[in-house]
């Protein structure tokens, strides 16, 4: 065994050979994988719908990103061993970029263009080559340098969505500028979409990804990470943005560890979400930049527990490499941009490799996580989140999901469900015409055949004990609408939900509780009873209780392939309650309780004493006595 001369003076902390090792074991299955005379990874998965050449630039681009992080951290230590994986993964990438940028070969990846995926895999693919000019960059000869910029400048004057992808528009200029190919505009440029990108800071943290006018895990692993990014590469042209983008980070990265279960996990929220572990990405690299306000103990924590989670999971396809998917490999959950290579922005979840070996990021005690050591709930007024914990999981309750038009297309089921937990993950639908019923209020339009669930949402209250919210349940193309206001109230697993309506026509509204999953259909039980249902997998319940205004509570499951396909993002089967009611024209309440948790005693029945207006009473047998007193609360009759 040999060690690089670094590792001589500094002890190797053994996390960090962990870490290393971690990166190496996604590595491996790519060499086999990684032909010569080619510029692409033959990676399994669905082709996105940009086209070829951006689905072969992502299987270079995104694997080398991980690449390079693992390679940077061989020049602090290394062994025999792992030469023998960086020596011949070097020479692919380097064959690889040679022959992707020369017009002239048959592995071209093609020109960059308006709005073409192109952007996005050059803007990373910069970033991969700063951190790798030791071996890389620095290797090449004058005119192959030349040519990996000329292709660079094909993405110069060209459009980028108005969201976090003008970053991507930034690096390549800033790398243009640093190579000697940049010119006075470019200055401007950057200049100009730093103004655009900071016009999308909403305050305490949190970017609205521009025109997605979405708030949801980008801020952490685009909004901050390429921020951060910035100030370590190219910081050194205006301190006073460097400043400006850490304090953005601090506020957020502060409360970010609320996020993650005991577990790790972190809840199935929002778009793009099978970049898994890539959550965890700005951890590593905000220390590294010196602008992480969380105890360095802490955040190796969540970062590792996160990791391990999904690396404990099947989440590797036939290949071994990285499949889409969450829990497993199920490719219909992810959006029409990504392909195989595209998973592997994971690679951002390895910024810790970043760090020097006597960084406190290695040698702190790791603390506890917030979720396992006390039940919690802190409202988050700007993205008009409510995260919350109970028994070491973490729920998110969604106030705000302001789903563009534009954005649907990606399902609205991602922001639009009115709360999201750890361990249980959602359900996604192959109808565009049917919304899931999980985990929210959704209407039915017998007469086209649609269920609509929720879209465009206005928060109304975001308190640490309440939210509700204002949104519309229907579509323009039928005029079907269904005016919506939801509160609910919190108390360990129970979520009290009322909801005022005004039906425009006759509709079928349905409550959906969680909807639980297993890949063991038998294990999927159920015991209705009047007015009431609880829902059982291996490891937790779910429970939905009647209160005022349904007619009937329902089981829907999928317990054969015959059911139907798969819908469920962490397994083929799912169960779950519904609680349904068929409203004429007109206003009214319908008000219900619902529960998830893994102690079956709290997810029995309540006793509702009273329901006088402004003041309800609830009695549970293990939970005790539960007061609700808010001007919101009709009176209603007791069931």
């Amino acid at each position: 065994m040999s060690s690089t001369e670094h590792s001589t003076v500094v002890a190797v902390p053994a996390a960090y050979r962990e870490w290393q090792d971690r990166a190496k074991g996604l590595l491996e299955p790519l060499l086999p994988l990684m032909e010569s005379g080619k510029a692409e990874i033959a990676i399994e998965g669905v082709p996105s719908d940009h086209d070829l050449n951006a689905d072969r630039l992502e299987s270079f681009a995104r694997p080398l990103a991980l690449f390079a992080h693992w390679r940077h951290s061989l020049n602090q230590y290394s062994t025999d061993e792992d030469k023998e994986l960086s020596n011949p993964m070097e020479a692919w990438f380097r064959d690889a970029l040679r022959l992707g940028t020369d017009p002239e070969s048959s592995e071209f990846w093609g020109f960059s263009s308006n709005f073409h995926q192109h952007s996005v895999e050059m803007g990373l693919m910069v970033v991969g080559l700063e951190l790798s000019r030791d071996w890389l960059w620095d290797s090449l000869e004058d005119v192959e340098r030349d040519q990996v910029l000329d292709w660079l400048e094909s993405d110069v004057g060209n459009g980028h969505h108005w969201n976090n992808h003008m970053f991507f528009g930034i690096f390549i200029l800033e790398f243009l500028i640093r190579e000697g190919r940049g010119y006075d505009s470019y200055r401007i440029v950057i200049d100009r979409w730093f103004e655009e990108l900071e016009g999308m800071y909403h305050g305490e943290g949190w970017f609205m990804d521009g025109m997605n006018q979405a708030f949801d895990y980008y801020n952490a692993y685009a909004w901050h990470y390429y921020g951060l990014w910035w100030i370590r590469l190219y910081g050194e042209s205006n301190p006073e943005r460097c400043d400006r983008w850490r304090a953005y980070a601090g506020p957020f990265l502060k409360e970010y560890p609320r996020f993650f279960s005991a577990s790790g996990e972190h809840p199935a929220f929002g778009r793009s979400i099978t970049y898994r572990f890539n959550a965890i990405a700005p951890f590593g690299l905000a220390q590294w930049v010196g602008a992480n306000p969380v105890d360095p103990g802490l955040a190796r924590q969540v970062c590792e527990r996160n990791l391990d989670f999904f690396l404990s999971k099947p989440i590797f396809q036939r290949q071994s490499c990285l499949s889409l998917g969450w829990h497993d490999r199920f490719e219909e959950m992810v959006e029409s941009y990504s392909c195989g290579g595209s998973v592997y922005w994971a690679a951002k979840a390895f910024s810790p490799l970043l760090l020097d070996l006597d960084d406190p990021f290695w040698s702190e005690a790791k603390e506890p996580l917030p979720a396992s050591e006390a039940d919690s709930s802190r409202a988050f007024k700007v993205p008009s989140l409510v995260v919350r914990s109970t028994d070491g999981a973490v729920e998110i309750l969604n106030a705000g999901s302001q789903i563009a038009s534009t954005n649907t297309r990606f399902g609205p089921y991602k922001w639009g469900k009115l709360s999201y937990r750890s361990g249980i993950g959602f359900l996604i639908t192959r109808d565009p015409k049917r919304d899931p019923l999980d985990a929210g209020l959704t209407a039915e339009n017998a007469a086209a055949g649609k269920r609509y669930g929720r879209h465009y949402t206005t928060p109304i209250i975001v308190e640490e004990d309440q939210l509700a919210c204002l949104y519309s349940l229907g579509a323009k193309d039928e005029q079907f609408q269904i005016g919506v206001e939801s509160h609910v109230w919190w108390r360990k697993g129970w979520q009290l939900i009322v909801h005022r309506y005004k039906a425009q026509q006759p509709a079928l509204i349905r409550m959906g509780g969680y909807a639980l999953s297993s890949a063991d259909p038998s294990s999927l039980k159920s015991a209705p009873q009047e007015g009431f249902s609880l829902v059982e997998n291996e490891t937790v319940g779910a429970s939905l209780q009647n209160i005022s205004g349904f007619e009937a509570c329902r089981v829907v499951t999928r317990l054969s392939e015959e059911d139907g396909p798969r819908l469920h993002i962490q397994a083929p089967y799912h169960i779950l309650n519904t609680l349904d009611s068929n409203v004429d024209r007109g206003s009214g309440f319908l008000a219900c309780l619902s529960w998830s948790g893994e102690n079956r005693e709290e997810g029995t029945p309540w006793k509702v004493e009273s329901l006088e207006s402004g003041n309800w009473l609830l009695r549970h047998d293990s939970l005790g006595e539960w007061r609700v007193e808010d001007a919101f609360l009709p009176a209603l009759p007791l069931v």
